[in-house]
């Protein structure tokens, strides 16, 4: 892990965004709505900002690690929609997608040798 000052209320937050990033993939087809970009744009987006919120969390030597688990999840969501039959499709074009937001997350995390949050505790400590 990273030294981070409020590493628990990252992973806190973190975890948030995973379970509901994990409502939205699990919920009944049709119930959302609220999201007016295409379904695979939507796993893109949102497997980035999950894989860019734990790699932050976490030393590089790791980010495999993260991006494994990550794409895990994504397959593991696509099974549970076939298995819950909720009106959802399960999709390998949906796997792609959210493989497309880990990999471009994890370049980005790795163009800095501090994470993101490290920069914003700094910041807040020195406010």
């Amino acid at each position: 892990m990273r030294r981070l000052r409020y590493l628990p209320l990252w992973a806190f937050i973190g975890a948030g965004a995973l379970a509901v990033q994990l409502y939205f993939c699990l919920e009944a087809a049709g119930q959302s709505g609220m999201f007016l970009i295409s379904d695979k744009l939507s796993h893109a987006l949102g497997f980035f900002a999950l894989t860019l919120w734990f790699a932050a969390l976490v030393e590089r030597r790791l980010y495999l690690a993260i991006a494994l688990l990550m794409l895990a999840i994504g397959i593991g969501i696509e099974i549970a929609q076939d298995i819950m039959a909720l009106g959802r499709s399960t999709e390998l074009a949906d796997v792609y997608a959210d493989g497309v937001g880990i990999v471009l997350a994890l370049l980005l995390s790795l163009a800095s040798r501090d994470s993101w949050l490290q920069r914003i505790e700094r910041w807040l400590l020195r406010s």
